[in-house]
């Protein structure tokens, strides 16, 4: 691999002396080189498994401490030791959708139970075919736009946790990052079981949101008790209950808005 060494820095057009690493200025390599395949792989190598702040780091941290880990980012300013959470979120949310438009879990049926939902449909009175239609849109886009839905309930969660905790002096930017981190994680498992129960099982979408919301219960009553600070076991009481809280809003406004929908939408 050739290098070059560089006497201006080629982002700022800062001067750069022969001993330099990186531009002074803003921190721009000092020695390039022109891109090959084996530097490629290593680059996509090295953004995964980067031990500071690679996106494997960043998973394994988050599911063996996740509280931990927002802290230490959005508390502790350890910016550069994890990946950006936010971009993170964004391929979370990206492999989600992919995940959803081969395995369907919201609108695939079996064989016969299409051939049970056909006849009920030709049973539906006229007047009510309309809600009936809105019900499947609804379900459709809740599969196909997931991210936008992902998206939508993150401010949501951290409202009820910012108010919840407003004493604690943690504010509410802070909550949302925390936040970020534990939906992309919740997010990537929502992921992987999907698949799992997609190959495996027919009618599993009941089984599906089982899993999930008793999941995502459990890891905001951990990733809150972490971040929060808390060392004493009755502490997870409270956490539950806040995390329980922010599930129940989430439930009443996004079934609220689907019922709007359902019954006012064009």
């Amino acid at each position: 691999m050739i290098m070059t060494t560089l006497k201006a820095c080629p982002n700022c057009s800062a001067d750069l002396e022969t001993t330099y690493q990186f531009c002074p200025q803003c921190g721009q390599n000092a020695h390039i080189h022109r891109f090959n395949l084996p530097h490629i792989f290593h680059e996509v190598f090295h953004a995964f498994t980067h031990a500071d702040k690679g996106v494997l780091y960043l998973t394994r941290s988050l599911a063996t401490r996740p509280g931990v880990t927002a802290r230490e980012y959005v508390l502790e300013g350890k910016r550069k030791t994890y990946f950006n959470p936010f971009t993170f979120l964004l391929l979370v949310l990206g492999l989600n959708i992919t995940v959803n438009s081969f395995v369907k879990p919201y609108t695939g049926q079996p064989d016969q139970a299409s051939v049970s939902t056909q006849r009920a449909t030709s049973t539906i009175p006229e007047a009510a075919r309309p809600f009936y239609e809105r019900r499947k849109q609804a379900t459709t886009f809740i599969e196909k736009h997931i991210n936008i839905v992902g998206l939508v309930a993150i401010p949501i969660f951290t409202l009820i946790f910012w108010l919840c905790f407003l004493r604690s002096g943690i504010n509410y930017a802070e909550h949302l990052v925390a936040n970020v981190f534990f939906s992309s994680f919740f997010s990537l498992v929502s992921v992987v079981v999907t698949l799992v129960l997609g190959f495996l099982l027919h009618a599993y979408l009941p089984f599906l949101n089982r899993i999930l919301l008793v999941f995502q219960l459990v890891y905001l009553t951990i990733g809150y008790y972490q971040f929060m600070n808390y060392h004493r076991p009755v502490q997870y009481v409270r956490t539950g209950a806040v995390s329980l809280l922010a599930l129940i809003t989430w439930f009443v406004f996004s079934a609220g808005a689907v019922m709007l929908y359902i019954k006012f939408g064009g």
